[in-house]
């Protein structure tokens, strides 16, 4: 491959390195410098778009649909791939939100690649991005050493090369690689440099940093990990007899290969149904890391005003930004949690192979349990999500010229929160995760549908229904009736089980009940009558 002189010069052997990594892949499939990198001079008489070259190509696009992005021609009849061009976008390595609408990172922005029209798009830059900027308001606001950052951008330029190349290799994602290592080993470089942080580069995982800056290790992994060297073994030796093809085959169920891609992934709410194939998770404790990574997120916001109150003559927008960024990793990490409620680990392995499991066996008691009370602490109580008030005064934008145009330029944070609280519930809620609540109670689930839905309940309403109900509570427990109430709807009746609905309309009236005491400041009570308003309307309407 040739590296475009576009790239700038300080990452050019980063660059290279990076895609030479690959060799390490191919010397077990019986190649020795398979890989090669060259640097096309300034004076080269050829051009990077000729189909004749596969290049690495540096681009910084007016408005780039992505970070990065490795597409690939093959022979229809074959399927043999005959070029191939990587193309990263300058954006990749900046501080700069595209928009405002963080929340879409885990819910819409980075679902639409399920749209048929984007099927085949790799988000992987885009979503690095993402992390980037996580990463570096955490070295800003920690007082982390410059170095610091440049040894993170240069491990995410590592990781982009290794994926996007990856593709162009003949990869697919594997959104269930991230699940390699437990938590005690992630900073062990001992062992993440050897084998890296994941599985396979081509997953798209959480950025990994340490809440204790004392032992972090690696940020993105630097080499293909153990699926990668297998996949590349089976698609490219030469060679090997049926038998042993076969041999390789039956490696699948060894942890280090374990795979599932964008069609398995659960990042939208109500698809698939094996929690670990995921994106923005890391380690095979994802909950414990989520919940490490929301408590780091809210650490670094709690200081964001004292850090950067003093950068006179500097606008007040990377405070907004970096807010943004940090309920924004919030959002990700409480998806995470959500999705092993309800969920089934998935085995592919074929009958009477070697170290396979029932194909579909439910998430462990403890574990649903676990994430629903992760969720109810850092989701759903009164003060989570809590921030000093200072802050608040503090999150504008730069005005560049007529850029709000007719919007309100203050920060919706209601709203903001809410929206973050309603990702969840919307894949809680959703009638897939229900049914296959019920459904697996069949085959081992031990967290009931009833219990499931009473434990929500309590979440999103005991703590405080009794006394004072604060604003942002206000908001969820009407958001999350209406939701109820949608359950029951003309609309929505066909998709639920009769059990669904049935536990719906309990848990109305036990809202209804709950709410009916009348106690608290004005505030709560007019919130109190708003809640047996809306039951007892719906439940009017319910034939």
């Amino acid at each position: 491959m040739v590296d475009e002189n576009s790239t700038p010069k300080e990452l050019r052997p980063i660059i290279k390195a990076a895609g030479e990594k690959w060799n390490l892949a191919f010397e077990k499939a019986g190649f020795k410098n398979a890989i090669i990198i060259k640097q096309q001079p300034d004076d080269a008489d050829w051009d990077a778009g000729d189909i004749r070259y596969n290049v690495l190509r540096w681009t910084s696009s007016p408005q780039p649909p992505f970070g990065g992005y490795g597409p690939s021609f093959v022979n229809p009849k074959t399927g043999q791939i005959l070029g191939a061009d990587i193309m990263f976008e300058y954006i990749a390595l900046t501080n700069n939100l595209r928009t405002e609408s963080i929340f879409n990172f885990g819910s819409t922005e980075l679902n639409e690649i399920h749209t048929e029209k984007e099927a085949h798009t790799c988000q992987v830059g885009q979503f690095s991005q993402f992390n980037n900027m996580f990463a570096s308001i955490m070295i800003n606001v920690l007082d982390e050493p410059e170095m610091e950052k440049s040894k993170m951008i240069n491990e995410f330029l590592h990781y982009l090369v290794l994926h996007e190349m990856g593709h162009t290799l003949g990869l697919n994602h594997n959104m269930k690689a991230s699940q390699l290592h437990p938590i005690k080993d992630i900073h062990n470089t001992s062992i993440t440099e050897k084998m890296g942080l994941i599985g396979s580069v081509m997953d798209y995982p959480s950025v990994n940093i340490s809440n204790d800056r004392l032992k972090q290790g690696n940020y993105y992994s630097k080499t293909p990990g153990p699926y990668d060297d297998w996949a590349i073994q089976f698609a490219y030796q030469q060679g090997r007899t049926t038998k042993e093809s076969e041999d390789l085959l039956a490696k699948s169920t060894l942890p280090e290969l374990t795979f599932g891609n964008d069609a398995d992934d659960m990042r939208s709410p109500g698809k698939a149904i094996d929690p670990r194939v995921n994106v923005g998770d890391l380690t095979n404790d994802a909950i414990g890391y989520a919940i490490q990574r929301i408590d780091l997120a809210q650490e670094l916001t709690n200081k964001l005003v004292d850090k950067n109150i003093e950068n006179t003559g500097e606008s007040h927008h990377f405070i907004r930004t970096s807010y943004m960024v940090l309920l924004g990793q919030q959002n990700v990490s409480a998806a995470t949690i959500s999705r092993y409620i309800g969920g089934v680990y998935v085995d592919r392995a074929m009958i009477g192979q070697q170290g396979a499991t029932k194909p579909f066996i439910p998430v462990e008691l403890e574990k649903q349990q676990l994430a629903m009370n992760s969720l109810s602490k850092y989701v759903f109580a009164p003060n989570a999500f809590s921030a000093s008030n200072n802050l608040y005064n503090y999150l504008q934008l730069q005005r560049r010229g007529f850029g709000f145009f007719s919007a309100p330029e203050d920060p919706k944070i209601h709203s903001l929160i809410l929206k973050i609280q309603t990702n969840v519930l919307a894949h809680l809620l959703h009638n897939n995760t229900l049914d296959r609540i019920v459904d697996s109670e069949l085959y081992g689930n031990k967290y009931s549908l009833s219990k499931m839905m009473t434990d929500l309940n309590d979440a999103i309403f005991k703590a405080d229904i009794a006394g004072n109900v604060n604003s942002f509570r206000q908001n969820l427990q009407i958001a999350y009736t209406k939701m109820l109430i949608e359950m029951l709807s003309e609309t929505s009746s066909k998709k639920y089980l009769a059990v669904s609905q049935s536990l719906a309309i309990y848990n109305l009236n036990v809202i209804k009940k709950m709410a009916s005491n009348q106690l608290g400041n004005v505030s709560s009570k007019a919130h109190k009558m708003h809640l047996v308003t809306l039951i007892d309307n719906a439940l009017k309407e319910v034939k």
